[in-house]
């Protein structure tokens, strides 16, 4: 034993019935958890859902689906067709008068599956950029001034934006969205005279619907705001605007534990009950059986691993009253290498094999608050937090991996107070002992608590998941007092609840197919090809999406150009161009599988010559090989890459180095594809 695990660090505690809020509002409602869908990172979905819909109900029933669902809400990205961050969400709308198409992005479709498996999933929408349409009049959104820049003349398209959007999701798939984010994802300046116009327009529009819709219902949907990164100063603008909190009922920020100077926040929920969330925060990061062996003794624990995630989610309850966390993302469907990744409970970039990988360390952390409570909101009768006995004082307000030798846990109560949970995080290597005393919980305070624990193996013998959430004993209160031990790097929930059924939950097994590489004819040698002549409902289906690519940039969508013949063309053009949500490098697609070595690449394409660029140069085809650390799109980030310009002349990068170039004599642009 190390000379830290000799020592025990004791903590007192009281869980007192009477200080519990069973009001019929959400601001201490134990929300659980949700799945962002954004930025690419549920693209290859649509693929596992159309070639292996075994392995795509697998992943969503893993997720949404049980006794006690791990996610509870997903949250969409309107996207703009612009790289946001890992590569590019699909615009519903690429011009003004076009009719919103869901079909383009996986998010839509995502929840509508996920609402099948789980009717009583939430869903939001947020966007993270503008498209090009809106370009001219919402350029200064992106100015230190937003909120007294952008004219109130732009807001009516940028609405209409929202509401086509939300009326054609419930048209494709039959579901209303819950909440919405007027504001622009990450804003540094929120933008309170537009969110207040968005949220009255909301609720009182009555025109241009489609018979037979729900306008009642959408008037429902409610105003969530800022989703701001790190910083805090929304909260002071709601507790300032009385009109403001009566208009915005949900508030949330990203990664920042802490609250702001003064509390706003906590002030937020405590004083005017209003929903506060983790409105975006990260998954595990590194699969957690290959931590667990590392040498530095940690198990389960460390920085970005499962029990900092867990402490997050606690010190975001203690410090900012954050009753929801949404994980960016759950699923990483989109190829290794991009941009922050790879953070994930499940991975799924296989889809031509219909392989996905759960993080089963991750996973069952997570289980420990979702398996022993009730998540959700106040009407499906949710467990409520009891903020008297929740305390956090690992250190750090987004990576909590400093002083961890401190408290750490939350209590969940259920409304008619039989049960509850308190759930525990230790990740340091120092073991605790809390003593908890039971007030005015009648019988309660005499059930059995049964102790469940999740650390890593004991023994480098033993299998890296042998100590996931295991049943470890039954302890019995006397006179109101019960004592809890909780290990170094582990995370221990005691709950009055009965759930060892749960205990074997694992819906993910036994996934591995026989030949994972995509390695479509070995006897031909070749590893993929596509003419894009697919079935007329696989492209309306899928909104002209291709099999396995991503968008690292712009949107490459499949066309029928001739009779018989379709291709893959580039939709953004330079007027079309999305005001970024932060920059982009050119359109960009990223296909394949990383194992690949050895290969070469034919294509046979035609330039665009009649569109207008933005530069004399920008009219160009390229490609990559060995692109295995995509970072935005950028092109040279492959290890070889060729580019070829309308005026014949040629490069070749070899790690982002000029090697050869050239001209080619007498190249026709407009010769005909043959």
């Amino acid at each position: 034993m190390k000379e830290k695990e000799a020592v025990m660090i004791h903590t007192t505690f009281t869980i007192d019935g009477d200080k519990l809020d069973v009001g019929e509002h959400d601001a201490n409602t134990f929300k659980g958890f949700g799945l962002l869908s954004c930025n690419n990172s549920s693209r290859l979905l649509m693929d596992y859902k159309w070639e292996h819909p075994d392995s795509y109900r697998k992943i969503l029933t893993g997720l949404f689906g049980g006794k006690h669902p791990l996610v509870d809400m997903v949250k969409v990205e309107l996207g703009n067709d612009a790289n946001t961050s890992s590569g590019t969400e699909p615009a519903p709308k690429i011009a003004p008068h076009e009719e919103a198409n869901v079909r383009r992005g996986m998010g839509y479709q995502l929840a509508a599956d996920a609402k099948e498996i789980n009717p009583t999933i939430k869903t939001c929408l947020l966007r993270w950029g503008e498209p090009g349409y809106l370009r001219p009049t919402w350029m200064e959104v992106k100015s230190s001034a937003p909120d007294q820049k952008v004219p109130e003349s732009a807001y009516e398209s940028m609405y209409q934006l929202y509401k086509q959007t939300i009326v054609a999701a419930y048209q494709a798939y039959g579901f209303m969205f819950d909440y919405v984010d007027p504001d622009r994802n990450e804003t540094k300046h929120p933008m309170y005279r537009w969110i207040k116009w968005f949220a009255k327009r909301l609720q009182k529009d009555e025109a241009n619907f489609p018979a037979g819709f729900p306008i009642n219902q959408f008037h429902r949907i409610k105003v969530m705001a800022a989703d701001q990164n790190y910083e805090t100063e929304f909260g002071d603008g709601m507790l300032s605007d009385a009109e403001l909190r009566k208009l915005v009922p949900a508030v949330g920020y990203h990664y920042n534990t802490n609250d702001g100077t003064g509390h706003p926040y906590r002030r937020l929920a405590d004083e005017y009950q209003h929903e506060v969330w983790y409105s975006e925060g990260i998954s595990p990061m590194t699969m957690g059986k290959y931590r667990v062996r590392a040498t530095n003794e940690d198990g389960i624990g460390g920085r970005q691993s499962s029990l900092d995630v867990a402490n997050r989610i606690i010190k975001g309850y203690v410090m900012s009253r954050r009753t929801h966390y949404i994980f960016q993302p759950a699923i990483s469907a989109y190829y290794p290498g991009v941009n922050y990744s790879h953070k994930e409970l499940v991975k799924a970039c296989y889809p031509w094999s219909g392989y996905f990988e759960p993080d089963e360390v991750g996973l069952q952390v997570i289980r420990h608050f979702t398996d022993f409570t009730v998540a959700g909101w106040h009407e499906n009768g949710a467990w409520r937090f009891l903020p008297s006995a929740c305390n956090s004082g690992v250190g750090g307000t987004e990576n909590l991996d400093t002083d961890t030798e401190q408290d750490s846990y939350i209590t969940l109560v259920s409304p008619d107070k039989r049960d509850y949970s308190v759930i525990f995080v230790n990740d340091s290597a120092v073991r605790y002992c809390y003593q908890i005393q039971l007030k005015h919980l009648g019988s309660t305070s005499q059930k059995l608590l049964n102790i469940w624990q999740t650390m890593g193996p004991k023994s480098k013998d033993d299998a890296y998941d042998s100590q996931l959430k295991q049943r470890r004993e039954q302890l019995k209160p006397s006179d109101g007092q019960v004592m809890i031990e909780v290990l170094p790097h582990s995370i221990v929930t005691a709950t009055t609840l009965i759930n060892t059924g749960d205990q074997q939950y694992r819906p993910f097994a036994d996934n591995i197919p026989d030949n994972m590489m995509l390695y479509e004819s070995p006897k031909k040698r070749v590893l993929f090809s596509d003419d894009f002549n697919y079935p007329t409902v696989f492209l309306q289906q899928r909104g002209g999406t291709p099999r396995y690519l991503t968008d690292q940039g712009g949107a490459f969508e499949v066309e029928r150009v001739t009779q018989g013949q379709s291709a893959l063309v580039q939709q953004i053009t330079e007027r079309k161009r999305a005001l970024d949500w932060e920059y982009s490098y050119a359109p960009s697609l990223t296909f394949g599988d990383d194992r690949w070595h050895n290969y070469e690449v034919c294509v046979k394409m035609k330039f665009d010559v009649k569109t207008q660029q933005n530069s004399a140069n920008g009219n160009y085809f390229g490609i990559g090989l060995y692109q295995v650390t995509d970072v935005k799109g950028r092109l040279n980030s492959a290890a070889y890459s060729f580019k070829l310009s309308t005026d014949g002349h040629y490069e070749f990068f070899k790690h982002d180095k000029l090697i050869n170039q050239g001209y080619i004599d007498g190249m026709d642009l407009n010769a005909p594809m043959k």
